[in-house]
């Protein structure tokens, strides 16, 4: 009873310490895409299982909701789908972040499309009104262009409000604009119980995103490894670390384009996973697989095997 009471006096002093991820990888590039497959990668059950295995205890799960959205209703079929990885997500023992992704009509003009992020989430929330409690919810990634820091905290109060009537112990996640950085997340206010604050690192974004063939204008190839390099990064996962004093900070994402020298890809990845555990700052990787498609991936789904060196640098 009395190391009870001593655990709860804990988690009371530093909220922090209550948050359910530590390791945590994204399935991005499958139903963040218009329609999944369309980026080279559908989720399947093995995928998840094999994450479980790793030793992975979340995984975020990123989708498009707005391309599903009729301006009344979420479409059955995205609700199905978004219901089955969730279930196999928890049958495996893993937590899951839902993620509202590439909403790119609100970053542009989010005047005339707020009511449908509030309508989106109202449905969310209703749906997965009895939902278990490894279920949480991150209302937008990374805001940026229009949709700045300013005009998301009131509207991200909004919602998580409309959402606490409904699920009150949720925990609910959100990020500042500049796509989530650091530097935003930490002009955020303190928030309530069971929120989180997040950002997500690239930094430095010329050698995270070196030679990357979806941008108009990649980066050409570049290292990393240097004593500043990595006192910049000791520095920065400080700065965020920092901020755990007011709630849970959250690493959502981070990541090096696969064009990148492999040794030096591995050695920015595990500096930063590192980096992020040293400060007790969970961590979500970006991300499992791209199926056949060239990118961040950290498993190749043709061969089932995780890619050279990378089950190491994330879950040794």
């Amino acid at each position: 009873m009395r190391l009870a009471i001593c655990f709860i006096a804990l988690l009371a002093t530093n909220p922090a310490k209550a948050f359910p991820v530590e390791r945590c990888i994204n399935l991005g590039a499958a139903m963040e895409a218009p329609v999944e497959g369309d980026w080279g990668y559908v989720i399947e059950e093995p995928h998840i299982a094999e994450i479980a295995a790793a030793g992975f205890d979340t995984i975020r799960l990123p989708v498009r909701f707005s391309a599903h959205w009729d301006g009344m209703r979420l479409s059955a079929q995205i609700l199905a789908r978004t219901d089955q990885v969730i279930a196999w997500a928890d049958a495996h023992g893993l937590n899951t972040i839902l993620d509202l992704h590439h909403f790119e009509e609100m970053v542009a003009n989010p005047s005339s499309h707020a009511d449908d992020l509030i309508k989106i989430w109202r449905s969310l929330s209703e749906h997965y009104r009895d939902a278990p409690e490894t279920l949480m919810f991150e209302l937008f990634n990374e805001p940026h262009d229009a949709f700045i820091t300013e005009r998301a905290v009131p509207l991200f109060a909004h919602i998580r409000q409309m959402i606490r009537d409904v699920h009150p112990d949720r925990w609910i996640i959100t990020g500042g604009g500049n796509w989530n950085s650091l530097d935003e997340m930490l002009t955020l206010p303190p928030q309530g119980p069971r929120d989180v604050r997040t950002f997500h690192y690239y930094d430095p974004w010329e050698f995270t995103h070196q030679q990357a063939a979806y941008l108009p204008n990649p980066p050409p190839p570049s290292n990393w490894g240097s004593a500043e390099d990595r006192a910049r990064l000791a520095a920065d996962m400080a700065r965020a670390a920092a901020a755990m004093a007011d709630g849970p900070v959250f690493l959502g994402e981070f990541g090096v384009y696969a064009a990148t020298e492999p040794s030096q890809r591995l050695d920015w990845i595990s500096s930063v996973r590192q980096a992020a555990q040293a400060n007790n700052l969970p961590w979500c990787y970006w991300g499992f697989s791209q199926g056949t498609e060239v990118g961040f991936s950290a498993y190749d789904t043709v061969s089932e095997t995780w890619e050279p060196g990378m089950r190491a640098a994330l879950v040794p």
